[in-house]
């Protein structure tokens, strides 16, 4: 199915199950497939489920020189309104959990359940002040290593062939030019969102992964303890970057107890 956003991009979405609902939110260069071992588990335990590709991403549409994360923030708020998307959790991986400390931010009376952020630091680029960056970015040198990229490995033994398998005919259909995106990637590495999350009203927890080849966790021991009241944390071992699809097991179960305590 598709929505068109208000500027007239289409923007590609599921909805699988019915009850509760949980929003999706894939990362950068990502897919809405990436999912896929969440979907069924959610549905099963009597959610809807609604995931999207986001905008120059997938099966979606495209903006040429698409520079800033706001734009797809604001593609979420409109998506949510546009279903009547009722009081969702909101689930994101990467730069989609960037955007849910923007949407918190954003648009602060917006009714949410709570929200999952799976392995994204709020400030990305390190200071002698903040050493949880994205692995050794400063602001001089964020550019150039972003857009390198290296020859870094993202997950610690790769995803299930089951994930690669729902992945495979959408990258093939719908390849994802990184080198195009960068304008975006620099947008989204030069945020900081700390204050969004301190300043949280809604229960937030915060997952990260302890082989994760970007960032240090203990990010979110630091955002937990200031503002104890909304925000947790929760570590996940043997799993690099894409949780959700490495240890889908023990994600789904603290994914579970988090929506059933906030539910």
């Amino acid at each position: 199915m598709d929505f068109q956003t208000s500027d007239g991009i289409q923007l590609n979405y599921q909805v699988a199950g019915s009850g509760q609902p949980v929003v999706l939110i894939h990362g950068f260069g990502g897919y809405q497939q990436i999912w896929c071992l969440q979907v069924p588990e959610l549905v099963q335990q009597g959610y809807q489920v609604i995931t999207y590709d986001q905008r120059n991403h997938g099966a979606s549409g495209h903006t040429p020189d698409l520079d800033s994360v706001d734009r797809l923030i604001d593609d979420l708020h409109e998506l949510l309104v546009g279903l009547k998307i009722d009081r969702p959790f909101l689930i994101g991986h990467s730069m989609g959990a960037a955007e849910i400390y923007g949407f918190l931010k954003q648009y602060p009376d917006f009714p949410l359940r709570g929200a999952i952020a799976v392995d994204q630091s709020p400030k990305m680029i390190n200071t002698l002040q903040w050493h949880y960056g994205y692995m050794d970015i400063t602001r001089a040198s964020y550019r150039l290593k972003l857009r390198e990229h290296g020859n870094v490995r993202e997950t610690l033994n790769g995803v299930p062939k089951q994930v690669l398998d729902k992945l495979a005919p959408e990258k093939a259909m719908f390849p994802f030019v990184r080198a195009e995106n960068l304008p975006l990637l620099y947008d989204h590495a030069k945020r900081d969102r700390r204050s969004a999350i301190e300043g949280a009203k809604v229960p937030l927890l915060l997952v990260t992964a302890n082989q994760s080849p970007y960032f240090d966790g203990r990010f979110a021991d630091v955002m937990q303890a200031a503002n104890p009241d909304f925000v947790s944390h929760q570590a996940i071992d043997q799993t690099g970057h894409v949780v959700m699809a490495e240890q889908a097991d023990r994600f789904n179960r603290v994914m579970d107890e988090f929506l059933k305590e906030n539910k």
